[in-house]
């Protein structure tokens, strides 16, 4: 089957958005001892996912079955948004909402099995004002939110939950393009990834309003850089580029929403570096620092270590090694120490050409001096690249962990 025009851009903006939908709901699936937040949250994402995906399809081919099944997840949204802000606002709803939102759901999901809303413009128009109604009820309920009933993260959330509202209902009305002459394309997923986007910002994050605004403002500017470039290449006509440039507007920014979500959600993950790091640090021994230096093998970035005790560092002076350590703040690398040994009168000249010989007979890296007594010196081999900084900030509080434990009278 082919598309054309606004429908291409309707079906690929709408994927990316139940894309940008699965991405979140993966996330949440995976988080440990999943709350009643959690889990509205869940409800809210899936229902918007399954939307997505099927209106996709409803779009290409038109079936009558499919627009049974896409306004089967819609007449969900009234009871999944009410949960949702009902445990993000902490407290009960009034009775009145919460039987408006259930019994919206209880009359148009069986209605919709037997008489499609999407065939009946009646029915889906008084549909879609009960369901605005009750989305304006919720955000009204979450403008009260205040300190301290709500902690300063939770009504940063609240707040962006509230401004991703607003901007989704103006873009929800596009799709109804069919329905209201002059809309040229339908960006209703591009408000659900925006939402998405919001919660994948704010989730665990100290990410201000302001800040969200900005940077939502930049992937605006980056979408249009985009969409500008690829309609130059693909379209080969500047005469005819701008007309590309609006087309392919929405994709670009729904690919740029999207991106931003995986790059997000991958750097907040249970399996993030950073992660995988507190995961470690949270089983290591700390009896002291010899058992702590010990579990290093078990990090990725520190496998490759060499740990130097009396026999193994006799002839150096090890106090003027630890002084080294001390001065720079954090592990030493052979580049550093190859770079002081050239200050003929710098004061670390002596230590740095002893670590250089430690680090080179050993063929490391990096030397995160421990303790002088009694003598405890370790040696990484880690290669350089994109996450080197990282790795080194870990090895420094590694370093200044195993120094506490080495202190006399320290027991963990």
């Amino acid at each position: 089957m082919q598309m054309h025009g606004a429908l291409a851009v309707d079906v690929a903006v709408t994927w990316l958005g139940a894309a940008g939908c699965a991405l979140y709901l993966r996330f949440l699936s995976r988080q440990e001892g999943a709350g009643g937040a959690v889990r509205a949250s869940l409800f809210l994402v899936g229902v918007l996912c399954a939307l997505l995906a099927l209106r996709g399809f409803f779009w290409l081919y038109q079936y009558a079955w499919l627009g049974h099944l896409v306004f089967a997840a819609a007449t969900l949204l009234p009871l999944a948004a009410t949960l949702y802000v009902e445990q993000l606002a902490r407290h009960h709803h009034p009775v009145w909402l919460k039987l408006l939102a259930l019994g919206t759901t209880a009359v148009f999901f069986p209605l919709n099995l037997f008489a499609a809303l999407h065939s009946s413009p009646l029915a889906l128009l008084a549909f879609l004002t009960l369901f605005m109604l009750i989305l304006l009820a919720n955000g009204v309920l979450l403008l009260p939110a205040r300190e301290p009933q709500h902690s300063r993260n939770e009504l940063r959330l609240i707040r962006a939950v509230i401004l991703a509202v607003l901007l989704a209902i103006p873009l929800a009305a596009t799709d109804f393009r069919e329905e209201i002459d002059g809309i040229p394309v339908r960006l209703g997923a591009i408000g659900v990834l925006f939402f998405v986007h919001v919660l994948s910002k704010v989730y665990d994050s100290n990410t201000a309003l302001r800040e969200l605004l900005l940077r939502l403002l930049m992937t605006l500017v980056y979408a249009g850089a985009l969409a500008g470039v690829f309609a130059v290449v693909t379209v080969g006509s500047m005469d005819t580029a701008a007309s590309a440039v609006w087309r392919g507007y929405p994709v670009a920014l729904a690919w740029m929403l999207l991106t931003t979500i995986y790059v997000r959600l991958q750097a907040i993950s249970a399996t993030s570096s950073s992660n995988r790091f507190l995961a470690w640090l949270a089983e290591a021994r700390l009896e002291s620092a010899t058992a702590f230096v010990d579990s290093f093998a078990h990090l990725p970035h520190t496998d490759q270590l060499l740990v130097l005790g009396t026999d193994d560092l006799r002839g150096y002076d090890v106090p003027a090694l630890l002084r080294l350590g001390v001065q720079h703040g954090g592990p030493v690398t052979l580049d550093q120490a190859r770079e002081w040994s050239r200050m003929e009168q710098d004061a670390r000249l002596d230590a740095a050409e002893q670590l250089i010989d430690l680090l080179e007979r050993n063929d490391m890296t990096h030397a995160m001096p421990i303790a002088a007594t009694p003598p405890l010196l370790v040696l990484v081999n880690l290669p350089q690249g994109m996450d080197a900084a990282a790795s080194g900030l870990r090895m420094r509080v590694m370093q200044r962990l195993a120094r506490h434990l080495a202190e006399p009278g320290v027991h963990a």
